[in-house]
């Protein structure tokens, strides 16, 4: 893989809300990149971009991947499109950064997964950026460190306030509960070997025929037991939490930090909208990992297509439960 001084990156779905949240980034906060082209589906809306970026307005996604001006691509396109554009990457040797899930299907993420491995070289790192999120890291720390002893179960909480018409039940798993399947093999070192999706009463604001909220449980190697309260209408505002529980004490997500407002007869501080503004750290750290990752810069990639086909293995046994109504092995 070429290291360049400064990586001329393509960018793929730049029309989207996280396609256009990563250009942002990458124009701005990002060392070491400039943005060289941009692909949409919406063409007027790609010409716009490209306008404001002074990138070139690829006529389709294989004509941005395959020019010899780009150096890297990033992908954020629908969630079906990933493991296709990535496969193209590969084939053009350019490191791709795909926003997760790598893929919707086990099968597409295997040939992700076999494509990497016959180019003979880590090419991809797929977003899963809570594994850069200062919080998260500290629990990591202190998990590695065992003053707490084992980690024996975790509680957590996934809350948005509201989600797009076309959100469906599975989409909890592949949207919701991928970011703490990634999340946990990533905390505990070991793999995630089983799950259930449980559904409560729905709430009156999904759309018809979505179940939401919806409870996920899984089962690491060692036996932590890892519960997942998935909300896509929980109304009142963005709200993450995690809170795992060991042998010896218990380690908890903080709130974001927040002035807290004491007024007639009440206290409290502002909870967010979305998760641009929870986690715009991680999704900067994220992206300057992979860009100097590129530049020969780190030696290590971050999450790769291996994190990705794990977490969509552990995906595809919690939808079969939402069918099944059973306790799903994982299957890698």
């Amino acid at each position: 893989m070429k290291h360049p001084k400064i990586v001329t990156v393509g960018v793929v779905g730049a029309g989207g809300f996280i396609g256009q949240y990563h250009l942002k980034r990458l124009s701005t906060v990002i060392e070491g990149v400039r943005i060289g082209a941009v692909y949409d589906i919406n063409r007027e809306k790609c010409d716009a971009i490209a306008a404001q970026y002074g990138a070139v307005s690829a006529a389709t996604a294989e004509e941005l991947i395959e020019s010899p001006d780009i150096d890297a691509v990033v992908v954020t396109a629908w969630n079906a499109a990933h493991a296709d554009l990535t496969r193209k990457c590969i084939a053009a040797h350019k490191p791709v950064f795909c926003e997760k899930p790598l893929a919707t299907t086990l099968e597409d993420c295997a040939a992700v997964v076999q494509a990497e491995k016959e180019a003979g070289e880590s090419l991809v790192q797929v977003g899963f950026m809570r594994r850069f999120d200062p919080d998260y890291r500290k629990i990591k720390e202190i998990l590695k460190s065992g003053e707490l002893g084992a980690p024996l179960m975790a509680h957590c909480v996934s809350r948005t306030p509201r989600i797009a018409p076309s959100h469906t039940t599975a989409m909890h798993v592949i949207n919701i509960v991928i970011h703490e399947i990634d999340l946990f093999r990533w905390l505990l070192d070991e793999e995630l070997v089983k799950g259930q999706m449980l559904f409560p009463r729905s709430t009156s604001l999904a759309a018809e025929g979505l179940a939401d909220p919806q409870l996920a449980l899984m089962w690491s190697e060692s036996g932590v037991l890892i519960d997942v309260e998935a909300a896509a209408n929980s109304y009142y505002g963005y709200d993450i939490q995690c809170e795992l529980v060991c042998e010896k004490g218990t380690i908890r997500l903080p709130d974001p930090a927040a002035p807290i407002v004491r007024s007639r007869l009440q206290c409290g501080f502002a909870i967010l909208d979305d998760w641009s503004q929870r986690f715009p750290t991680a999704y900067q750290m994220e992206l300057q990992h992979w860009v100097d990752y590129v530049r020969g810069r780190v030696s290590q990639p971050g999450p790769g297509c291996q994190d990705g086909c794990a977490a969509c293995a552990v995906a595809e046994a919690l939808i079969r439960s939402q069918t099944t109504g059973q306790v799903e092995s994982v299957t890698l």
